[in-house]
């Protein structure tokens, strides 16, 4: 009896990690609003959002970095693998040309602008992006008083790191490529200096945003922690 109680547990729960529910949401002309829930699972080695129709898994799979688009209507899956290295040129504090990255910590800017998110009083910090040779700003809402969000966005760093060290596996690059030590040092500071991201907001044509509404310290079911299992795979 204990043995089976054993293995519905091992079934069920995967690892330890946190669960960040967010609304995503933009606003259009006329002041026209559309909102998404989402979720996002996080684990040293995963980052797994979810919203009603699909997956999008990140996740270090045997030492290999690895990006799925899971549909669950259709129970089955695409592979983006090959697409991991532009994970590093969607990194605002990374600026990579030739193999060679530098970190780039002017990218964020503190202001002296706070307002109240929720129950939480945020800081106002502007985000200079690059992304695909198009400049972006990004605005990020940062609170040190929300102690559970601080927690998972350090084991959101965490897990940055282990993907760029798959992908730097991978790549057969060194720390003369990727300044590894140097980045983790910067993300453990803004960490300590700022808390956690409660809010996003960025405005191209309209205004997107995405917002922080729960974080949970929870097992990551094993279903979730190991997608694609179980699914086909289409592409």
């Amino acid at each position: 009896m204990l043995l089976i109680f054993l293995l519905i547990i091992s079934l069920t729960f995967g690892v330890e990690g946190y669960l960040i529910t967010e609304i995503n949401g933009s606003i259009g002309s006329f002041n026209l609003k559309k909102e998404i829930k989402r979720k996002v699972y996080l684990t040293k080695d995963a980052l797994i959002t979810e919203t009603d129709g699909e997956f999008m898994v990140q996740k270090v799979e045997n030492g290999k970095p690895k990006i799925y688009r899971v549909i669950k209507s259709t129970k089955s899956y695409m592979d983006f693998s090959k697409m991991a290295p532009l994970f590093l040129v969607s990194l605002p504090f990374i600026d990579c040309e030739k193999r060679i990255c530098r970190l780039k910590e002017d990218a964020f800017i503190p202001t002296d602008e706070y307002k109240k998110i929720g129950k939480y009083r945020a800081r106002k910090v502007i985000v200079k992006a690059s992304f695909m040779g198009e400049k972006q700003e990004i605005v990020q809402w940062y609170t040190r008083e929300w102690k559970e969000l601080t927690e998972a966005n350090a084991l959101e760093n965490e897990f940055y790191i282990n993907f760029i060290k798959a992908l730097m596996k991978e790549m057969n690059l060194t720390e003369k490529n990727i300044p590894l030590k140097e980045v983790k040092s910067f993300l453990d500071n803004i960490l300590k200096k700022f808390g956690g991201v409660i809010r996003t907001e960025q405005r191209k044509v309209f205004l997107t945003y995405s917002q922080v509404i729960s974080v949970r310290k929870v097992n990551i079911p094993d279903y979730i922690y190991r997608l694609p299992e179980g699914y086909k795979r289409i592409r």
